[in-house]
């Protein structure tokens, strides 16, 4: 009976000069990007003064993964990801070049056409990352890039308050003077194109990615077809089918947490932003915790951690809805962070190995599809359902809104988590 392979430790990841170039780029273009984000919401503020011109903003960027994502599948099934990456990256820095330039409407179609640029570029991303780290490290990649994303969020913060005092504090000398006092936001969106600038350079020196052999030249139907293989791919397999039903039910927890967790801990908790921001900064902690034990979980098989991963999210929701104290819930907030980040490792590394590495684009497309939907559902559905339901009372237990909201919301999930039974035997580098 053969041995499972020793999963490589991340340091050993990161020691791979490939990963760590794509790594290294993924950082930098993540600090620019979430720069850019709060960017983008100061600047539809600032040009309209109406809170309302923010939340256009984020509905913009949340219309594209219902296109945008499967194309970007196609397309990296097609193309050398690499270059596709590269040009994607170049052409993210050009557009968020010209933000402080224009008015709401020219802001509105920019955060669009970026954020349909960047479904482009991740499901060609994600496909590249098995041909950069072995079979057995996918769960540590997948987990390092996840970090380089999402890590880089409170640096964020603070650098674009650094570079706001910058429009009023730069000497006349510097060539761009008079644009950054002209256009106090200048100087973020500047660094965040600049940011997407060094992650081409990065990612130009990896390895080509994609086809072998130019594809046969294909009709466009056929392209448009194409669209959807990667939905086609998780029928095919009863494995992929119940990872994908797991991947969008976790997905729909974030959004449920992400939904209602402020009304929760005001209203249901009785507490105010600052215990808000500690139970965000404990999500995170258990999300870095996830990434940091992940390998000592997957030699029971990754199949199995993943599902034990989902249910744990359902849980924890029941639970914070069940017993609202605001103590168990700083420890559910590192429960959920650490099941959820499980979960998304696993799945991604699960789907990495699962399909052909020409199918493998079209399959991340879809994937990342079921991720923006799965939060969006969640936050829209689960926020909504909050926010209509009054106080209840069942056998003597006294329910508010958005305690209704987290138990359907986890509910849901564990259901799902159980029906993903077909997934459980699975595991990375299966042929």
């Amino acid at each position: 009976m053969s041995r499972t392979p020793q999963a490589p430790t991340l340091r050993s990841l990161v020691g791979l000069p490939p990963f760590r170039r794509l790594l290294i780029g993924q950082a930098i273009s993540a600090l620019g990007d979430w720069v850019g984000t709060v960017a983008f919401i100061a600047a539809a503020l600032a040009l309209t003064g109406s809170p309302f011109a923010v939340g256009v903003v984020l509905v913009i960027r949340l219309v594209p993964p219902l296109f945008a994502a499967p194309i970007g599948g196609v397309l990296s099934d097609r193309l050398d990801r690499r270059r596709l990456m590269v040009a994607c990256n170049l052409v993210q820095a050009g557009l968020i070049a010209t933000v402080p330039f224009g008015g709401i409407v020219w802001l509105y179609a920019i955060a669009f056409v970026h954020e349909c640029v960047a479904l482009l570029f991740l499901p060609a991303r994600d496909a590249l990352i098995p041909s950069l780290v072995p079979p057995a490290g996918l769960p540590g990649a997948n987990g390092l890039v996840m970090a380089s994303s999402y890590g880089t969020i409170p640096f964020a913060f603070a650098l674009f308050s650094g570079l706001r005092m910058v429009a009023t504090h730069t000497p006349d000398w510097v060539p761009i003077a008079g644009v950054l006092r002209d256009h106090p936001l200048a100087a973020p969106f500047f660094v965040d194109a600049a940011t997407f600038v060094v992650s081409a350079a990065l990612i130009a020196g990896l390895p080509r990615g994609g086809p072998r052999a130019a594809p046969a030249r294909e009709g466009g139907m056929r392209w448009a077809a194409g669209a959807f293989d990667g939905f086609r791919l998780a029928r095919r397999d009863p494995a992929l089918g119940s990872l994908g039903m797991g991947v969008a039910v976790a997905m729909f927890g974030g959004g449920a947490l992400f939904a209602v967790g402020l009304a929760y801990v005001h209203d249901t908790l009785g507490s105010g932003d600052v215990e808000f921001g500690y139970l965000a900064s404990l999500w995170g902690l258990g999300a870095a915790i996830g990434l940091l034990t992940v390998r000592r979980f997957v030699h029971r098989g990754e199949g199995a951690v993943f599902r034990a991963a989902v249910a744990l999210c359902g849980a924890v929701l029941i639970l914070m809805a069940l017993a609202p104290v605001l103590w168990l819930a700083f420890v559910a907030a590192v429960g959920f962070g650490l099941g959820f980040s499980v979960a998304v490792m696993v799945a991604m590394s699960l789907a990495q190995s699962l399909v052909r590495d020409e199918e493998r684009g079209r399959l991340f497309g879809a994937v990342h599809l079921l991720f923006r939907l799965g939060l969006a559902l969640g936050a829209l559905g689960i926020g909504g359902l909050a926010s209509l339901v009054g106080d209840v009372g069942a056998f003597g237990v006294e329910l508010d809104g958005n305690q209704v909201g987290l138990i359907v919301g986890g509910a849901l999930i564990l259901s799902a988590a159980i029906a993903s039974r077909e997934v459980r035997r699975v595991r990375v580098g299966r042929d």
